[in-house]
């Protein structure tokens, strides 16, 4: 039987040459198909609205009545759940760069991450069905949460640093995230015990009568304050993972630097770590947000949908997601509603590409900024 002949070197270097460049024809290819499509829908939202805009079909009475509390409620919505992701989301990217045991880190990153995959109509209907009549229920108790289990951290921060080596070493700062659990259950567990009897104290006994009898604001069951907590869940992850990831990629030889020339860790962290990695903090943030202006389902469960301009959390909202959503199936096409929600998508993709390009210009300036400390994060 005859052997087939191997293939020659030339031979394989020419197929890996050929299989390079069609792989990077098909990047490119996939690259610039994602800008045609992206331009499309801009020119396709132009070529809607522009000409009743400019033919004077569309009243401009009904644009400020129709989109004004819409772009209110976008809004809001984005600052409260950007308010709830940014301090968790940041401080736990901190941690786990900086000071979380690699063991820990290898299996709490992960999982994280994995957070970011749940679906946003899952997460709108836990918060709009169990989440927002359970707060209701426990009004007080859920404020209560939102100011003891900060104070919570700094107070064990605090004793945590005054207690002698040996404690230290039991309760090491690497696993803090673990240690920490308990001590945070156990002050929700106060927190929500002693709650009735404070509200019965303090409020009278019912803390959503004394907010309307003493403050004026009326308590919705589906509120800006639900839909900060359930989008801010959602945001979360990615805020994490970008974060994280530029903190991770400083060079650790800056870090050895600063604690040879006798920095401490936190000044290592406030004056060299984030600095260098200030660019893509702000690039997770302002992905963060861009999410957080966009989201539909989330929005549209926990926030009632109704046309508010409050800048109370207790009230609901809706915003241009949300109103498109709901009210574009019904428009008829080439109606005064349906040219409305074609500019409200309009000045939604308007803003969410202004946003971003705004992003990437300054996180260029910052990488160009802090070149000289070494790394490019």
């Amino acid at each position: 039987m005859i052997e087939p002949l191997p293939a020659s070197p030339s031979s394989r270097s020419g197929w890996r040459r050929q299989r390079d460049r069609l792989a990077t024809v098909l990047i490119m290819a996939g690259g610039i198909g994602v800008i045609v499509a992206v331009l499309a829908i801009g020119v396709f939202l132009l070529m809607e609205v522009l000409p009743a805009l400019l033919g004077g079909s569309l009243d401009s009475a009904r644009i400020r009545l129709t989109l004004t509390p819409m772009a209110w409620g976008t809004l809001k919505a984005a600052f409260w759940a950007m308010a709830f992701a940014i301090p968790l989301a940041l401080g736990a990217a901190i941690h786990s760069a900086m000071f979380m045991s690699q063991r820990l880190r290898s299996r709490m990153k992960p999982t994280l991450e994995m957070m970011e995959a749940l679906p946003g109509v899952v997460i709108g209907f836990v918060a709009g069905l169990v989440l927002a009549p359970w707060v209701e229920r426990h009004l007080a108790g859920s404020l209560a949460l939102l100011l003891i289990l900060p104070l919570g951290v700094l107070l064990a921060a605090a004793v945590w640093r005054r207690l002698p080596s040996a404690g230290r070493r039991r309760l090491p700062l690497a696993w803090a995230g673990v240690w920490l659990v308990p001590w945070l259950a156990l002050l929700a567990a106060l927190g929500l015990t002693l709650s009735p009897g404070v509200e019965a104290l303090l409020f009278g006994g019912d803390l959503r009568v004394w907010l309307d009898a003493e403050l004026g604001l009326d308590y919705a069951t589906r509120n800006a304050m639900i839909v900060g907590l359930a989008m801010g869940f959602a945001v979360m992850p990615s805020v994490y993972a970008l974060a994280e990831d530029a903190l991770s990629g400083v060079p650790g030889r800056l870090g050895e630097g600063a604690h040879a020339l006798g920095a401490t860790r936190w000044q290592t962290l406030w004056r060299v770590v984030l600095p260098a990695a200030a660019p893509g903090i702000f690039a997770a943030v302002m992905i963060g947000a861009g999410r957080a202006v966009g989201e539909t389902m989330i929005v549209l469960m926990a926030s009632g949908n109704t046309a508010l301009i409050s800048l109370s959390p207790f009230e609901g909202m809706r915003t241009m997601a949300a109103g498109i959503a709901v009210e574009l199936p019904e428009a008829v096409p080439g109606s005064e509603a349906y040219r409305l929600l074609l500019l409200a998508a309009l000045l939604l993709f308007g803003f969410t590409f202004l946003v971003n390009t705004l992003a990437e210009v300054v996180r260029s300036r910052l990488r160009r900024r802090y070149r000289w400390l070494g790394g490019s994060p």
